[in-house]
């Protein structure tokens, strides 16, 4: 993995921090608005996520993968917490 995606990865899936609970192991979710079914963002259009808000729905939480639209209906878009991420990590969007 790169460095930037490193960073991404060590903040803490983003939907944990804004629930307040707090720095979860995270993976890397390439961002899907604005990009076909075949394409793939550029990793500097990547959010940390958890396994259970990037794929493994559980305990009434929502997974990205699982339901896209009432994810981001609850949590916030996809480039709203995008633009939270590079805020973070103090990178010019």
């Amino acid at each position: 993995m790169n460095k930037y995606l490193d960073r991404v990865a060590n903040l803490g899936c983003i939907v944990c921090l804004n629930q307040g609970l707090g720095k979860t192991p995270a993976n890397v979710h390439h961002i899907r608005t604005g990009y076909g079914v075949s394409q793939r963002a550029p990793d500097s259009e990547t959010i940390p996520l958890c396994p259970t808000h990037h794929q493994n729905p559980a305990h009434g939480e929502l997974a990205y993968h699982a339901s896209p639209q009432l994810f981001q209906d609850r949590y916030g878009t996809e480039l709203e917490l995008l633009e939270q991420v590079k805020e973070i990590l103090n990178v010019k969007s």
